[in-house]
């Protein structure tokens, strides 16, 4: 059995569908950190019991998807959803379900870590193909950024 950190930083989204897959690609660019997070990188597709399994038993979860809130394309959202739910909904997906659903089962189930985040950045294009759009590539450096702080907290 591996050994797990008690950080993970867990990328959310689909790469297939464009900014849908900001999620690996933020986890892609901070596992060519240098230095090197010490933390557990994991990406995921949104299914709620895999995501559950991924931050279960951990101190601190760091969660990063693509967020439908209205503002522009690159906004980036930080939310700690025992204090603050998320004000968003993810985009429409192909597995039906994702971070909110894994959240309400989460509870239900005793299964959060002991402190979660999570960072949303609005889409600007979700068509079929790999590749993020022009305003979401220029605001992944930031959200990198950030989540590498968040993580280092």
């Amino acid at each position: 059995m591996t050994s797990r950190r008690p950080v993970a930083v867990i990328g959310v989204g689909n790469p297939m569908r464009g900014d849908d897959g900001v999620g690996p690609a933020a986890v892609a660019r901070l596992a060519g950190a240098d230095p090197p997070l010490e933390v557990d990188l994991v990406t995921l597709d949104g299914e709620p019991a895999r995501l559950i399994e991924a931050w279960r038993h951990r101190r601190r979860a760091i969660v990063i998807d693509a967020a439908c809130g209205g503002a522009a394309a690159g906004t980036i959202h930080r939310v700690e959803p025992d204090h603050d739910p998320p004000r968003w909904s993810a985009p429409p997906s192909s597995h039906g379900a994702g971070v909110a659903e894994a959240l309400a089962l989460a509870r239900v189930m005793d299964a959060l870590p002991e402190h979660l985040v999570v960072f949303g950045m609005e889409p600007g294009d979700l068509t079929l193909g790999e590749g993020l759009s022009d305003q979401v590539r220029a605001a992944l450096p930031d959200l990198v950024a950030q989540v590498r702080a968040e993580a280092t907290r």
